[in-house]
C-alpha cells in the first residue's frame, strides 16, 4: 500500500450489481469477504451500501467508505468528488404501511444504533401516506422496486431536514460513510 504523503492513495472502486442475479453482493452485505480482501490490498475502498450493507455494522474496515449509487454514478463520470464523513445527522423516515409491530422494531434497531454504534441519529417520521411499496421480478430475475406514493417520501424527507435538522444530501442511506460534493 501507498505510505508516501507524495504519491495518492491506491483507491479501489467495488461496485457489485444488485437486483440481476450476480453471484456475490446486493443482499445484506454478502459481498463482504471480497471487499475484505479488496480493502487488504488498497489504501481507499470505495464501493455501495449493497455490497456492505449491515456488514458495514459490525465488521467495520477503516479504509473502506461507502457512498449511494447516485453519487457513486456522478463520482465514476468525474462529474463530482468525495470526502469522507465521520459522522452525519441522520433522519429516520418509516412508512405508514407497515405493521404497527414491524414499526416498533425499526425504532428498536435505531435506539440499539444510537447505543452501541455512537450514530447521530435525529429523529423519526412516519410518512403522512402509506408509500405503497411494490417488489416486482421479471422473467429474467432481474428485481427491482417501486413506490406508489414518493411524494410522501419527500414531504418526510423536507420535514427531517428542516424541523430535525438532519443533514441534506443525496443519498438517504443511513449508514453513508462518504458524502458526494462537487468537486
Amino acid at each position: 500500500m501507498n505510505s508516501s504523503p507524495y504519491q495518492r492513495p491506491y483507491t479501489v472502486v467495488l461496485i457489485v450489481p444488485t437486483g440481476i442475479g450476480a453471484a456475490i453482493g446486493g443482499y445484506a452485505g454478502d459481498a463482504l469477504p471480497v471487499a475484505r480482501a479488496m480493502a487488504q490490498v488498497a489504501d481507499r475502498l470505495i464501493t455501495h451500501p449493497n455490497v456492505l450493507n449491515g456488514a458495514q455494522l459490525y465488521w467495520s474496515m477503516p479504509n473502506a467508505f461507502y457512498v449511494e449509487g447516485y453519487g457513486l454514478d456522478h463520482f465514476a463520470a468525474n462529474q463530482w468528488g468525495l470526502r469522507p464523513v465521520y459522522q452525519n445527522r441522520v433522519g429516520l423516515i418509516l412508512d405508514r404501511g407497515i405493521e404497527p409491530d414491524l414499526r416498533l422494531r425499526h425504532l428498536q434497531v435505531a435506539d440499539a444504533t444510537r447505543a452501541t454504534l455512537g450514530l447521530n441519529l435525529t429523529d423519526y417520521i412516519v410518512t403522512d401516506a402509506p408509500l405503497g411499496v411494490e417488489l416486482r421480478t421479471a422473467a429474467s430475475g432481474a428485481t427491482w422496486g417501486t413506490i406508489q406514493n414518493p411524494d410522501s417520501l419527500l414531504r418526510s424527507v423536507e420535514t427531517l431536514i428542516s424541523h430535525a435538522k438532519a443533514e441534506r444530501s443525496r443519498s438517504l442511506h443511513a449508514f453513508q460513510r462518504i458524502q458526494a460534493v462537487k468537486p
